[in-house]
């Protein structure tokens, strides 16, 4: 397992920094290089000219409700307590969770170092920088305009919860894979992110998690947190 420092720092534009309780909760790892090899898993960013450019920016100008518009603004900070809150309630808190805050700090932990590479691999450019009217949320950070958009931090860290969350809460299966659906697509709404970056997050996060499982401390994690949720959630 990686340090949740080094995790965070991969996905930095999107979070505060760690908490040194979080901090301590991580394993100390065995080494900081990536699970797997995330540029060539996931390949470069459609090129210019192509149909599945085209296919971006056709998507890039979405019509959607007033209600799921303030979803995807509710979304913009980064974190599985966020991104669970929905279906799980707002009890759903790392105070009350900690074994599972565990397993999220080893997905963190998993998803960054292949995040970063990919991210400086590509140098994408965000969808806000080249075309117009298509910020639909806040207005976007200086930090994340000099961000790479390829591939989504957002996509990757919420389908790899959901996947996690789906796991050890069965009986919310479909619930929480369809939450963490919609909390990547909430980039392409708020104009932060093309839908083929939101695609190579959750390639990302499906590449992790299936890592993760062949690592059996963190398998001892899951049953840990399997454990202390079946107490709340039926």
């Amino acid at each position: 397992m990686r340090k949740l420092a080094f995790a965070l720092a991969a996905v930095a534009l999107f979070v505060a920094p760690a908490s040194a309780q979080q901090q301590q909760a991580m394993r100390p790892p065995a080494t900081e290089a990536p699970l797997f090899d995330g540029v060539a898993l996931i390949g470069p960013p459609p090129a210019a000219g192509s149909a599945a450019l085209g296919a971006d920016i056709l998507a890039m100008h979405p019509t959607v409700s007033a209600e799921r518009l303030a979803q995807a603004r509710a979304d913009q900070p980064f974190g599985p307590w966020v991104a669970m809150q929905p279906v799980l309630g707002a009890d759903f808190t790392e105070a009350r969770f900690p074994r599972t805050a565990r397993v999220f700090a080893d997905v963190l932990a998993a998803i960054g170092p292949p995040l970063d590479a990919t991210k400086r691999q590509w140098q994408r450019r965000r969808p806000f920088l080249d075309m117009q009217n298509v910020t639909q949320c806040d207005a976007p950070s200086d930090a994340l305009a000099a961000s790479g958009s390829y591939p989504s931090g957002h996509a990757a860290g919420g389908w790899s919860w959901a996947l996690v969350m789906a796991e050890l809460i069965p009986s919310r299966g479909d619930a929480l894979l369809q939450r963490g659906r919609d909390y990547g697509d909430s980039r392409v709404i708020c104009g932060f992110h093309y839908p083929s970056d939101v695609a190579a997050g959750r390639t990302i996060a499906a590449a992790a998690m299936a890592r993760l499982h062949a690592d059996p401390a963190f398998r001892r994690d899951m049953e840990a947190a399997r454990r202390e949720l079946a107490r709340v959630y039926h």
